[in-house]
Protein backbone atom coordinates (compact mmCIF):
# COMPACT_ATOMS: atom_id res chain seq x y z
CA UNK A 1 0.00 0.00 0.00
CA UNK A 2 2.79 2.42 0.91
CA UNK A 3 4.45 1.91 -2.49
CA UNK A 4 1.18 2.57 -4.31
CA UNK A 5 0.54 5.69 -2.23
CA UNK A 6 3.99 7.06 -3.07
CA UNK A 7 3.29 6.47 -6.76
CA UNK A 8 -0.02 8.30 -6.43
CA UNK A 9 1.73 11.17 -4.65
CA UNK A 10 4.14 11.59 -7.57
CA UNK A 11 1.14 11.88 -9.89
CA UNK A 12 -0.29 14.74 -7.85
CA UNK A 13 -2.58 12.96 -5.39
CA UNK A 14 -2.86 14.80 -2.09
CA UNK A 15 -2.41 12.43 0.85
CA UNK A 16 -3.38 13.40 4.39
CA UNK A 17 -2.28 11.25 7.36
CA UNK A 18 -4.43 11.50 10.50
CA UNK A 19 -2.77 9.93 13.53
CA UNK A 20 -2.06 10.69 17.22
CA UNK A 21 1.61 9.94 16.47
CA UNK A 22 3.68 11.56 13.75
CA UNK A 23 4.83 8.22 12.40
CA UNK A 24 7.21 7.46 9.55
CA UNK A 25 4.13 7.29 7.31
CA UNK A 26 3.01 10.74 8.43
CA UNK A 27 6.45 12.19 7.70
CA UNK A 28 6.46 10.67 4.21
CA UNK A 29 3.38 12.47 2.88
CA UNK A 30 1.96 15.93 2.22
CA UNK A 31 -0.16 16.70 5.24
CA UNK A 32 -0.23 15.46 8.81
CA UNK A 33 -3.10 16.08 11.21
CA UNK A 34 -2.55 15.14 14.84
CA UNK A 35 -5.71 13.78 16.47
CA UNK A 36 -6.47 12.94 20.06
CA UNK A 37 -6.48 9.13 20.44
CA UNK A 38 -9.86 7.39 20.14
CA UNK A 39 -11.69 10.42 18.67
CA UNK A 40 -11.74 9.60 14.93
CA UNK A 41 -15.50 9.10 15.01
CA UNK A 42 -16.09 12.67 16.15
CA UNK A 43 -13.86 14.01 13.37
CA UNK A 44 -15.81 12.03 10.75
CA UNK A 45 -19.15 13.24 12.11
CA UNK A 46 -18.00 16.86 12.16
CA UNK A 47 -16.75 16.58 8.59
CA UNK A 48 -20.06 15.03 7.48
CA UNK A 49 -22.02 17.76 9.28
CA UNK A 50 -19.93 20.49 7.64
CA UNK A 51 -20.39 18.94 4.21
CA UNK A 52 -24.16 18.64 4.68
CA UNK A 53 -24.44 22.23 6.00
CA UNK A 54 -22.54 23.49 2.93
CA UNK A 55 -24.90 21.47 0.69
CA UNK A 56 -21.99 19.46 -0.71
CA UNK A 57 -23.42 16.00 0.01
CA UNK A 58 -24.25 13.76 -2.94
CA UNK A 59 -28.06 13.86 -2.97
CA UNK A 60 -28.42 11.60 -5.99
CA UNK A 61 -26.18 8.89 -4.54
CA UNK A 62 -27.92 9.13 -1.17
CA UNK A 63 -31.39 8.89 -2.71
CA UNK A 64 -30.50 5.73 -4.64
CA UNK A 65 -28.13 3.96 -2.27
CA UNK A 66 -28.46 5.15 1.34
CA UNK A 67 -31.02 4.31 4.01
CA UNK A 68 -31.50 6.43 7.15
CA UNK A 69 -29.73 9.58 5.91
CA UNK A 70 -32.20 11.99 7.58
CA UNK A 71 -31.68 10.36 10.96
CA UNK A 72 -27.92 10.40 10.47
CA UNK A 73 -28.03 14.06 9.41
CA UNK A 74 -29.94 14.95 12.61
CA UNK A 75 -27.40 13.12 14.78
CA UNK A 76 -24.34 14.54 12.97
CA UNK A 77 -25.71 18.08 13.31
CA UNK A 78 -24.70 17.98 16.99
CA UNK A 79 -21.02 17.75 15.98
CA UNK A 80 -20.21 21.35 15.24
CA UNK A 81 -16.70 22.41 14.34
CA UNK A 82 -16.28 23.94 17.80
CA UNK A 83 -17.40 20.74 19.54
CA UNK A 84 -15.17 18.61 17.30
CA UNK A 85 -12.17 20.81 18.15
CA UNK A 86 -12.81 20.26 21.86
CA UNK A 87 -13.04 16.50 21.38
CA UNK A 88 -10.29 15.83 18.82
CA UNK A 89 -7.78 18.58 19.58
CA UNK A 90 -7.82 19.60 15.89
CA UNK A 91 -8.49 23.29 15.15
CA UNK A 92 -12.00 23.98 13.86
CA UNK A 93 -10.64 25.72 10.77
CA UNK A 94 -8.50 22.73 9.88
CA UNK A 95 -11.46 20.35 10.24
CA UNK A 96 -13.55 22.58 7.97
CA UNK A 97 -10.79 22.82 5.37
CA UNK A 98 -10.33 19.05 5.39
CA UNK A 99 -14.09 18.44 5.07
CA UNK A 100 -14.45 20.81 2.11
CA UNK A 101 -11.40 19.36 0.34
CA UNK A 102 -12.79 15.85 0.79
CA UNK A 103 -16.25 16.83 -0.50
CA UNK A 104 -14.98 18.77 -3.51
CA UNK A 105 -12.41 16.21 -4.70
CA UNK A 106 -13.34 14.36 -7.88
CA UNK A 107 -12.24 11.13 -6.22
CA UNK A 108 -11.48 10.69 -2.54
CA UNK A 109 -10.48 7.53 -0.70
CA UNK A 110 -10.05 6.76 2.99
CA UNK A 111 -7.72 4.03 4.28
CA UNK A 112 -8.48 3.03 7.85
CA UNK A 113 -5.45 1.75 9.73
CA UNK A 114 -5.46 -1.06 12.28
CA UNK A 115 -5.08 1.38 15.16
CA UNK A 116 -8.78 2.19 15.21
CA UNK A 117 -9.78 -1.41 15.99
CA UNK A 118 -7.63 -1.24 19.10
CA UNK A 119 -9.91 1.18 20.95
CA UNK A 120 -13.12 0.20 22.76
CA UNK A 121 -15.10 2.52 20.43
CA UNK A 122 -13.38 1.41 17.21
CA UNK A 123 -16.37 -0.24 15.55
CA UNK A 124 -18.52 2.85 15.76
CA UNK A 125 -15.61 5.02 14.66
CA UNK A 126 -15.42 2.98 11.45
CA UNK A 127 -19.20 3.30 11.01
CA UNK A 128 -18.89 7.09 11.31
CA UNK A 129 -16.17 7.12 8.64
CA UNK A 130 -18.29 4.87 6.40
CA UNK A 131 -21.17 7.34 6.82
CA UNK A 132 -18.90 10.23 5.81
CA UNK A 133 -17.94 8.38 2.62
CA UNK A 134 -21.57 7.52 1.89
CA UNK A 135 -22.68 11.13 2.40
CA UNK A 136 -20.31 12.28 -0.35
CA UNK A 137 -20.96 9.38 -2.71
CA UNK A 138 -17.33 8.26 -2.48
CA UNK A 139 -18.23 4.56 -2.61
CA UNK A 140 -18.38 2.16 -5.55
CA UNK A 141 -16.25 4.31 -7.83
CA UNK A 142 -12.64 4.07 -8.94
CA UNK A 143 -10.27 5.84 -6.57
CA UNK A 144 -12.88 6.06 -3.82
CA UNK A 145 -14.13 4.09 -0.84
CA UNK A 146 -13.60 3.70 2.88
CA UNK A 147 -11.11 0.85 2.90
CA UNK A 148 -10.35 -1.37 5.87
CA UNK A 149 -9.71 -4.93 4.70
CA UNK A 150 -9.43 -6.60 1.30
CA UNK A 151 -11.46 -9.79 1.72
CA UNK A 152 -12.85 -10.43 -1.75
CA UNK A 153 -10.79 -13.62 -2.18
CA UNK A 154 -11.62 -15.20 1.17
CA UNK A 155 -15.07 -16.63 0.30
CA UNK A 156 -13.49 -18.69 -2.49
CA UNK A 157 -10.68 -20.24 -0.45
CA UNK A 158 -12.26 -21.82 2.61
CA UNK A 159 -14.59 -24.49 1.23
CA UNK A 160 -12.63 -27.30 2.87
CA UNK A 161 -12.59 -25.50 6.20
CA UNK A 162 -16.36 -24.97 6.07
CA UNK A 163 -16.98 -28.61 5.16
CA UNK A 164 -14.78 -29.78 8.03
CA UNK A 165 -16.96 -27.96 10.57
CA UNK A 166 -19.58 -30.73 10.42
CA UNK A 167 -17.09 -33.13 12.01
CA UNK A 168 -16.61 -30.92 15.06
CA UNK A 169 -19.45 -32.32 17.15
CA UNK A 170 -18.58 -30.32 20.23
CA UNK A 171 -16.76 -27.03 19.94
CA UNK A 172 -16.17 -23.85 21.88
CA UNK A 173 -14.98 -20.46 20.80
CA UNK A 174 -13.21 -17.74 22.70
CA UNK A 175 -12.32 -14.12 22.03
CA UNK A 176 -8.62 -13.92 21.21
CA UNK A 177 -8.13 -10.86 23.44
CA UNK A 178 -9.63 -12.82 26.36
CA UNK A 179 -7.43 -15.93 26.23
CA UNK A 180 -6.38 -15.59 29.87
CA UNK A 181 -9.98 -15.23 31.06
CA UNK A 182 -11.14 -18.15 28.90
CA UNK A 183 -8.52 -20.55 30.27
CA UNK A 184 -9.34 -19.47 33.82
CA UNK A 185 -13.13 -19.70 33.58
CA UNK A 186 -13.97 -22.47 31.10
CA UNK A 187 -15.31 -25.69 32.64
CA UNK A 188 -17.47 -28.65 31.66
CA UNK A 189 -14.93 -29.78 30.64
CA UNK A 190 -11.88 -27.62 31.39
CA UNK A 191 -9.18 -27.28 28.75
CA UNK A 192 -6.73 -30.17 29.08
CA UNK A 193 -4.51 -29.67 26.02
CA UNK A 194 -3.37 -26.79 23.81
CA UNK A 195 -1.66 -26.87 20.42
CA UNK A 196 -0.12 -23.55 19.29
CA UNK A 197 0.93 -22.97 15.68
CA UNK A 198 1.80 -19.73 13.85
CA UNK A 199 1.60 -17.61 16.97
CA UNK A 200 3.26 -16.43 20.17
CA UNK A 201 0.27 -15.72 22.46
CA UNK A 202 2.35 -15.47 25.64
CA UNK A 203 3.95 -12.34 24.20
CA UNK A 204 1.12 -10.99 22.06
CA UNK A 205 -1.95 -11.45 24.26
CA UNK A 206 -3.14 -8.61 26.50
CA UNK A 207 -3.00 -9.00 30.29
CA UNK A 208 -0.03 -11.36 30.16
CA UNK A 209 0.06 -11.87 33.93
CA UNK A 210 -3.27 -13.70 33.78
CA UNK A 211 -2.64 -15.31 30.39
CA UNK A 212 0.74 -16.82 31.33
CA UNK A 213 -0.56 -18.02 34.71
CA UNK A 214 -3.57 -19.84 33.25
CA UNK A 215 -1.71 -21.16 30.18
CA UNK A 216 0.90 -22.70 32.50
CA UNK A 217 -1.80 -24.66 34.38
CA UNK A 218 -2.93 -26.60 31.29
CA UNK A 219 -1.96 -30.29 31.52
CA UNK A 220 -0.47 -30.72 28.06
CA UNK A 221 0.89 -27.97 25.79
CA UNK A 222 2.43 -28.39 22.33
CA UNK A 223 4.03 -25.52 20.41
CA UNK A 224 5.27 -25.50 16.80
CA UNK A 225 7.88 -22.83 16.10
CA UNK A 226 11.27 -21.98 14.64
CA UNK A 227 12.49 -20.33 17.86
CA UNK A 228 12.20 -20.87 21.59
CA UNK A 229 9.58 -18.14 22.02
CA UNK A 230 8.00 -17.20 25.35
CA UNK A 231 5.08 -19.47 24.43
CA UNK A 232 7.42 -22.33 23.50
CA UNK A 233 9.24 -22.00 26.84
CA UNK A 234 5.96 -22.81 28.62
CA UNK A 235 5.21 -25.86 26.45
CA UNK A 236 5.64 -29.52 27.37
CA UNK A 237 6.70 -30.37 23.82
CA UNK A 238 8.23 -27.98 21.25
CA UNK A 239 8.18 -29.22 17.65
CA UNK A 240 10.38 -27.41 15.12
CA UNK A 241 8.23 -26.41 12.16
CA UNK A 242 9.27 -26.04 8.54
CA UNK A 243 9.82 -22.43 7.57
CA UNK A 244 7.70 -20.52 5.06
CA UNK A 245 10.34 -20.95 2.34
CA UNK A 246 10.42 -24.72 2.97
CA UNK A 247 6.85 -25.39 1.80
CA UNK A 248 4.32 -24.42 -0.85
CA UNK A 249 1.46 -22.22 0.33
CA UNK A 250 -1.21 -19.72 -0.69
CA UNK A 251 -1.33 -16.21 0.78
CA UNK A 252 -4.80 -14.78 0.44
CA UNK A 253 -4.53 -11.31 1.94
CA UNK A 254 -2.36 -8.80 3.70
CA UNK A 255 -5.52 -6.81 4.52
CA UNK A 256 -4.71 -4.06 2.00
CA UNK A 257 -4.12 -6.47 -0.88
CA UNK A 258 -6.74 -8.21 -3.03
CA UNK A 259 -4.08 -10.40 -4.68
CA UNK A 260 -3.59 -14.15 -4.30
CA UNK A 261 0.08 -15.03 -3.91
CA UNK A 262 1.37 -18.53 -4.55
CA UNK A 263 4.46 -19.09 -2.42
CA UNK A 264 6.71 -21.77 -3.91
CA UNK A 265 9.05 -23.90 -1.88
CA UNK A 266 12.60 -22.55 -2.23
CA UNK A 267 14.54 -25.18 -0.26
CA UNK A 268 13.88 -28.48 1.45
CA UNK A 269 13.46 -28.37 5.24
CA UNK A 270 16.20 -29.90 7.40
CA UNK A 271 15.98 -33.65 7.90
CA UNK A 272 13.25 -34.56 10.40
CA UNK A 273 11.49 -31.17 10.18
CA UNK A 274 7.97 -31.14 8.73
CA UNK A 275 5.22 -28.57 8.30
CA UNK A 276 2.44 -28.22 10.86
CA UNK A 277 0.05 -29.42 8.13
CA UNK A 278 1.95 -32.67 7.62
CA UNK A 279 2.09 -33.19 11.39
CA UNK A 280 -1.69 -32.93 11.72
CA UNK A 281 -2.16 -35.18 8.69
CA UNK A 282 0.02 -37.85 10.30
CA UNK A 283 -1.74 -37.37 13.64
CA UNK A 284 -5.16 -37.81 12.02
CA UNK A 285 -4.07 -41.17 10.60
CA UNK A 286 -2.69 -42.22 13.98
CA UNK A 287 -6.07 -41.65 15.66
CA UNK A 288 -8.01 -43.33 12.89
CA UNK A 289 -9.34 -40.49 10.73
CA UNK A 290 -8.84 -42.18 7.40
CA UNK A 291 -10.60 -39.82 4.97
CA UNK A 292 -10.03 -36.09 5.33
CA UNK A 293 -10.77 -35.42 1.66
CA UNK A 294 -7.10 -35.04 0.74
CA UNK A 295 -3.95 -37.06 1.16
CA UNK A 296 -1.20 -34.43 1.25
CA UNK A 297 -0.61 -30.68 1.38
CA UNK A 298 -0.51 -30.28 -2.40
CA UNK A 299 -3.96 -31.83 -2.80
CA UNK A 300 -5.23 -29.66 0.04
CA UNK A 301 -3.95 -26.50 -1.67
CA UNK A 302 -5.43 -27.57 -4.99
CA UNK A 303 -8.85 -28.23 -3.48
CA UNK A 304 -8.72 -25.00 -1.46
CA UNK A 305 -7.93 -22.95 -4.57
CA UNK A 306 -10.42 -24.75 -6.83
CA UNK A 307 -13.47 -22.43 -6.35
CA UNK A 308 -11.36 -19.34 -7.07
CA UNK A 309 -9.57 -20.92 -10.03
CA UNK A 310 -12.93 -22.03 -11.42
CA UNK A 311 -14.21 -18.45 -11.24
CA UNK A 312 -11.06 -17.20 -12.97
CA UNK A 313 -11.12 -20.06 -15.51
CA UNK A 314 -7.58 -21.13 -14.63
CA UNK A 315 -5.92 -24.33 -13.47
CA UNK A 316 -3.62 -24.85 -10.50
CA UNK A 317 -0.44 -24.94 -12.59
CA UNK A 318 -1.10 -21.34 -13.68
CA UNK A 319 -0.71 -20.07 -10.11
CA UNK A 320 3.07 -20.26 -10.26
CA UNK A 321 4.57 -16.84 -10.92
CA UNK A 322 1.14 -15.18 -11.09
CA UNK A 323 -0.59 -12.58 -8.96
CA UNK A 324 -4.30 -13.29 -9.26
CA UNK A 325 -7.30 -11.22 -8.31
CA UNK A 326 -10.96 -10.91 -9.26
CA UNK A 327 -11.11 -8.05 -11.75
CA UNK A 328 -14.71 -7.10 -10.99
CA UNK A 329 -13.80 -6.76 -7.30
CA UNK A 330 -11.06 -4.19 -7.90
CA UNK A 331 -13.62 -1.47 -7.16
CA UNK A 332 -15.53 -2.38 -4.01
CA UNK A 333 -19.33 -2.15 -4.36
CA UNK A 334 -19.06 -1.20 -8.03
CA UNK A 335 -22.51 -2.74 -8.55
CA UNK A 336 -23.98 -0.81 -5.56
CA UNK A 337 -25.49 -4.09 -4.30
CA UNK A 338 -24.66 -3.81 -0.61
CA UNK A 339 -24.82 -6.80 1.73
CA UNK A 340 -27.62 -5.44 3.93
CA UNK A 341 -31.31 -6.37 4.23
CA UNK A 342 -32.28 -3.32 2.15
CA UNK A 343 -29.35 -3.75 -0.29
CA UNK A 344 -28.45 -0.15 0.54
CA UNK A 345 -25.87 1.45 2.81
CA UNK A 346 -27.78 1.46 6.10
CA UNK A 347 -26.79 4.50 8.14
CA UNK A 348 -29.74 3.51 10.31
CA UNK A 349 -29.52 -0.25 10.87
CA UNK A 350 -32.30 -2.32 12.38
CA UNK A 351 -29.89 -5.26 12.47
CA UNK A 352 -27.43 -3.26 14.59
CA UNK A 353 -30.29 -2.33 16.92
CA UNK A 354 -31.32 -6.00 17.17
CA UNK A 355 -27.72 -6.90 18.04
CA UNK A 356 -27.79 -4.46 20.95
CA UNK A 357 -25.84 -1.73 19.17
CA UNK A 358 -26.81 1.80 18.25
CA UNK A 359 -28.78 1.78 14.98
CA UNK A 360 -26.88 4.95 13.96
CA UNK A 361 -23.10 5.44 13.75
CA UNK A 362 -22.33 6.89 17.17
CA UNK A 363 -19.40 8.65 18.75
CA UNK A 364 -18.55 6.85 22.00
CA UNK A 365 -16.49 8.95 24.38
CA UNK A 366 -12.84 7.91 24.71
CA UNK A 367 -11.57 6.54 27.98
CA UNK A 368 -9.02 8.62 29.85
CA UNK A 369 -6.27 7.80 32.30
CA UNK A 370 -7.22 8.22 35.94
CA UNK A 371 -5.51 8.29 39.33
CA UNK A 372 -2.27 6.35 39.44
CA UNK A 373 -2.34 5.57 35.70
CA UNK A 374 -2.82 8.88 33.85
CA UNK A 375 -1.02 8.09 30.57
CA UNK A 376 -2.60 6.32 27.61
CA UNK A 377 -0.32 3.49 26.48
CA UNK A 378 0.01 3.08 22.71
CA UNK A 379 1.68 -0.18 21.66
CA UNK A 380 2.12 -0.09 17.88
CA UNK A 381 4.05 -2.27 15.44
CA UNK A 382 7.65 -1.45 14.68
CA UNK A 383 8.48 -1.07 10.99
CA UNK A 384 11.01 -3.92 11.33
CA UNK A 385 8.73 -6.68 12.60
CA UNK A 386 5.38 -8.37 12.22
CA UNK A 387 4.45 -8.65 15.90
CA UNK A 388 7.18 -10.44 17.91
CA UNK A 389 9.00 -12.20 15.07
CA UNK A 390 12.07 -9.98 14.74
CA UNK A 391 12.71 -9.83 18.48
CA UNK A 392 14.08 -13.38 18.75
CA UNK A 393 17.65 -12.22 19.47
CA UNK A 394 16.87 -8.75 20.83
CA UNK A 395 17.76 -8.36 24.51
CA UNK A 396 17.49 -4.56 24.63
CA UNK A 397 15.11 -2.84 26.99
CA UNK A 398 12.04 -1.32 25.34
CA UNK A 399 12.06 2.43 24.68
CA UNK A 400 9.17 4.46 26.07
CA UNK A 401 8.54 7.55 23.93
CA UNK A 402 6.95 10.64 25.50
CA UNK A 403 6.81 14.28 24.47
CA UNK A 404 8.55 17.08 26.35
CA UNK A 405 5.46 18.14 28.31
CA UNK A 406 4.82 14.61 29.55
CA UNK A 407 8.52 14.17 30.37
CA UNK A 408 8.46 17.31 32.53
CA UNK A 409 5.33 16.12 34.29
CA UNK A 410 7.09 12.91 35.36
CA UNK A 411 10.56 14.48 35.82
CA UNK A 412 12.03 12.36 33.03
CA UNK A 413 15.20 12.88 31.01
CA UNK A 414 16.40 11.35 27.75
CA UNK A 415 17.92 7.88 28.18
CA UNK A 416 16.92 7.64 31.84
CA UNK A 417 15.91 4.17 33.07
CA UNK A 418 12.35 3.91 34.31
CA UNK A 419 9.60 1.58 35.38
CA UNK A 420 6.51 1.76 33.21
CA UNK A 421 3.67 0.62 35.47
CA UNK A 422 0.32 -0.81 34.45
CA UNK A 423 -2.51 -1.94 36.67
CA UNK A 424 -1.14 -5.47 37.08
CA UNK A 425 2.61 -5.29 36.38
CA UNK A 426 5.59 -3.11 35.54
CA UNK A 427 8.48 -3.35 33.07
CA UNK A 428 11.80 -1.58 32.76
CA UNK A 429 12.27 0.80 29.84
CA UNK A 430 14.52 3.61 28.56
CA UNK A 431 13.07 7.09 27.98
CA UNK A 432 13.17 8.88 24.64
CA UNK A 433 11.68 12.37 24.48
CA UNK A 434 10.05 12.79 21.09
CA UNK A 435 7.56 15.46 19.99
CA UNK A 436 6.03 12.96 17.54
CA UNK A 437 4.03 11.52 20.46
CA UNK A 438 0.68 12.93 21.59
CA UNK A 439 0.42 14.59 25.00
CA UNK A 440 -0.41 12.44 28.04
CA UNK A 441 0.64 9.40 26.05
CA UNK A 442 3.37 6.78 26.46
CA UNK A 443 4.37 4.97 23.28
CA UNK A 444 6.15 1.59 23.36
CA UNK A 445 6.60 -0.68 20.34
CA UNK A 446 5.00 -4.08 20.86
CA UNK A 447 6.85 -7.33 20.16
CA UNK A 448 9.57 -7.33 22.83
CA UNK A 449 9.88 -10.73 24.53
CA UNK A 450 9.80 -11.35 28.29
CA UNK A 451 13.60 -11.21 28.52
CA UNK A 452 13.49 -7.56 27.45
CA UNK A 453 10.15 -6.48 28.88
CA UNK A 454 7.00 -7.53 27.07
CA UNK A 455 4.68 -4.54 26.88
CA UNK A 456 1.56 -6.72 27.06
CA UNK A 457 2.23 -7.24 30.75
CA UNK A 458 0.87 -3.67 30.94
CA UNK A 459 -2.17 -3.99 28.66
CA UNK A 460 -5.69 -4.90 29.74
CA UNK A 461 -8.01 -7.40 28.05
CA UNK A 462 -10.54 -4.84 26.80
CA UNK A 463 -12.74 -5.76 23.81
CA UNK A 464 -13.98 -3.33 21.14
CA UNK A 465 -17.64 -2.36 20.77
CA UNK A 466 -17.92 -4.30 17.49
CA UNK A 467 -15.89 -7.12 15.93
CA UNK A 468 -14.54 -8.47 19.23
CA UNK A 469 -11.11 -6.93 18.67
CA UNK A 470 -8.56 -6.60 21.46
CA UNK A 471 -8.62 -2.91 22.45
CA UNK A 472 -4.92 -2.73 23.34
CA UNK A 473 -4.84 1.08 23.15
CA UNK A 474 -7.32 1.52 25.99
CA UNK A 475 -4.70 0.62 28.57
CA UNK A 476 -3.15 3.24 30.83
CA UNK A 477 0.11 3.53 32.73
CA UNK A 478 2.44 5.67 34.78
CA UNK A 479 6.22 6.19 34.57
CA UNK A 480 8.61 6.20 37.50
CA UNK A 481 12.36 6.86 37.44
CA UNK A 482 14.55 4.07 38.78
CA UNK A 483 16.60 5.61 41.58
Amino acid sequence: LYTLLKQAQKKGTRIVVIDPVKSATAKAFDDYIRIRPSTDGALALAMANTIIEKDLHDKQFIEKNVKGFKRFKAYASGFTLKKAEEITGIKAGKIETLALAYARADRASIYIGFGMQRYHNGGNAVRCIDALAASTGNIGKKGCGANYAAKSLSPYLYDLDKKSQVYAKNKRQFIVGKLGDFLEEVQDPPVKAIFVAAGNPLTQSPDLEKTVKNFSKIDFKVVFDHFMTDTARHADIVIPAAFVFEQDDLFATSMYSNILNYSQKAVEPPQGVITEFEFYLALSKKIGLKNLGFTDSEEYLQKSAHPLLKKLNLDFQQLSGSYLNIKEDEISWNDKAFETPSRKIELYSEKAKKDGLSPLPTFIEPWIGMGHFPLRLLTCHTIDSMHSQSFAFNVDKPIVYVNQKTAEQFLLENESCVFVKGENAKIKAVVCIDEAVYNNTAFIYQGFWHKSGAVNFLTNSVISDMGKQAAFYDSFCSIEKIK
